[in-house]
């Protein structure tokens, strides 16, 4: 598998500097073996997805594998629809036009589920806010008794575990992904390596 060079790697203007590159691989690493560099995984796709090393088809496949793993975050079929016609596209199954009006649809889609979270924000602050007034008079009310503060404290502390509890699980899940977007990529270029 051919190496990367740093030469290669500063003439596509990375924000690293040239010996941060050259400490980082040497004379040159395989795509490989950046992939097991410790540096972001944002720093790897910025340097490996590129039509230099993996072809415009694998990177359009790529593209569809990534969106994917997050689509159960939109349950709306236009998303679904979407991935699906970049498919097609791929394997020339569909025109320009169509894969444009499925990418319009997941737009309008991505939009809708846009405007209802904003929505549900907007609730979910009112909630908050009339849940804090409310909190706030049930203290003043309740000022006078340790009992009440120290109850006060405690759903306060379960509230913020539960807070960093949900915020790892989500983390875990990004991570997992992450993971996930790595090994694949790596699988491309194992597999266009056996194919030569």
């Amino acid at each position: 598998m051919k190496k990367i060079t740093v030469r290669e790697i500063m003439k596509l203007g990375p924000c690293y500097t040239k010996e941060q590159v050259k400490d980082l691989i040497g004379e040159g690493k395989t795509p490989l073996e950046i992939l097991d560099l410790s540096i972001s995984k944002n720093d790897k796709f910025w340097l490996l997805l590129r039509s230099e090393y993996i072809s415009e088809r694998n990177l359009h496949l790529l593209a569809c594998d990534f969106a994917q793993e997050v689509a159960h975050m939109n349950p709306d079929p236009r998303v679904q629809a979407a991935i699906d016609a970049k498919r097609l596209w791929i394997d020339g199954k569909i025109t320009d036009e169509e894969l444009k009006k499925a990418k319009a649809a997941a737009y309008a889609a991505y939009a809708a589920a846009d405007a209802a979270y904003a929505a549900a924000a907007a609730r979910a602050a009112a909630y908050a806010a009339a849940a804090d007034a409310a909190a706030r008079a049930w203290a003043v009310a309740y000022a006078a008794r340790a009992a009440e503060a120290a109850y006060a404290y405690a759903a306060t502390y379960a509230a913020a575990w539960a807070a960093d509890a949900a915020y790892a699980a989500a983390s875990a899940a990004c991570a997992n992904i992450e993971t996930k977007q790595i090994e694949r990529v790596r699988q491309v270029f194992i597999d266009m390596e056996e194919i030569k």
